[in-house]
């Protein structure tokens, strides 16, 4: 017995280990390494909580309007003060449970990493990035801006009444401004909410690795 766990322990260390040097590897290696910013393009930020990565857009341009999306009757607050909106995709149950990274629990995490659980977009209104934010940003032009768009509205369910554009409440947010809607995908250790913001700036032929499931992985191509 003891010999068999001594045996266990090595290949669990071992996979963790790998697991990390495959993430590193792989999320500092450059993609779109020819992106140029666009001179009074769209700027599009990707914010970071110290673990948790959100794009962070301008609520109307000419691209999209994000209150045709995420309509302000969903919200419990007022939201027509506010110039930006925050965008991420998660497990929902975990973050439902987690407004605050010192309300984590081990089990919730495991449960979210096993799969099993229903994803959710989280959208929330709020002033554009501020001074003590750690945020990253780009200066896009409308096609990679229109990308970056249909790859987020890709990950989200959509009503089937109406014109159909609008996003499906899963569950009041934290606060007034911010809700969470269904969304496609399934959360696990490989498909991580970083590697969700990853993979929507390689849609968009922005900076980013090829796989960034931690926060600083991306955040080391925006700075």
């Amino acid at each position: 017995m003891v010999r068999f766990i001594g045996r266990a322990s090595v290949v669990v260390l071992g996979a963790i280990v790998l697991f990390f040097a495959a993430a590193l590897g792989l999320g500092y290696f450059p993609l779109n390494r020819d992106f140029a910013s666009t001179p009074g393009g769209t700027e599009v930020f990707v914010c970071s909580n110290g673990v948790h990565t959100d794009f962070v857009l301008p609520v109307k341009t000419m691209v999209v309007d994000w209150t045709q999306v995420f309509p302000p009757r969903d919200f419990s607050g007022p939201v027509a003060q506010f110039d930006h909106i925050g965008i991420g995709w998660g497990d929902l149950d975990f973050y439902r449970s987690t407004p605050h990274w010192r309300d984590f629990r081990l089990g919730t995490a495991l449960r979210a990493l096993a799969g099993f659980g229903p994803t959710a977009i989280h959208a929330q209104y709020r002033p554009g990035p501020q001074p003590n934010e750690n945020c990253g940003d780009l200066s896009v032009d409308p096609q990679q801006y229109r990308a970056l768009v249909a790859y987020i509205d890709g990950a989200l369910l959509h009503s089937p009444v109406g014109n159909g554009d609008e996003a499906v409440s899963a569950a009041p947010g934290y606060g007034g401004s911010d809700v969470f809607y269904w969304a496609q995908g399934r959360f696990s250790l490989v498909s991580t909410c970083n590697a969700w913001i990853g993979r929507g700036l390689k849609a968009a032929g922005l900076p980013t690795g090829i796989w960034t499931p931690f926060d600083f992985l991306v955040m080391a191509h925006l700075r």
